[in-house]
């Protein structure tokens, strides 16, 4: 069994949370982390990894339900940086996601005029030597308002 807070949860339990919804999941793996570890610091990097995601989880949505206008610019600031920097997924599954996220667009919004294979290289290529991260929402909307807004559309 384990404790923190009042929270008691025995490894079967944290299993069937992990057969149900992935945020139930990624609780229960968050809490015995935490329970696991003796010093906070042990931890640091799991739950420092995990926070990011939370922060960054509107560009999952963004992937999946493309946009309007504006993906290239989104493609340079946020979604390369996140898959590569963030997410840290291999370049073959970051360009299929990119893909993904320009195809949803099309499918979805009619945005569909071509981005080419070799400047979306081009920029993986640069995002993960420079480990830019991506832009957070406050930084979209101070430094891309009408984008901004778009993804604001996009991903309620």
């Amino acid at each position: 069994m384990l404790c923190s807070d009042d929270v008691v949860m025995s490894f079967e339990e944290i299993i069937n949370r992990c057969s149900g919804s992935e945020e139930d999941c990624k609780m229960a793996v968050n809490t015995l982390i935490k329970n696991l570890c003796k010093e906070k610091s042990d931890c640091a990097i799991y739950l420092y990894r995990y926070n990011v995601l939370k922060k960054y989880e509107w560009v999952d949505k963004i992937i999946r339900n493309g946009v309007p206008d504006g993906r290239v610019r989104l493609i340079l600031y946020i979604v390369a940086r996140y898959l590569l920097n963030v997410k840290k997924i291999g370049e073959e599954e970051a360009l299929d996601k990119i893909y993904e996220f320009i195809n949803n667009s099309c499918k979805n919004y009619n945005n569909c005029s071509r981005i080419y294979k070799s400047w979306i290289i081009n920029v993986m290529k640069r995002v993960k030597d420079g480990r830019w991260k991506p832009w957070t929402m406050e930084k979209l909307r101070k430094s891309d308002p009408d984008l901004y807004d778009v993804v604001q559309k996009a991903i309620s």
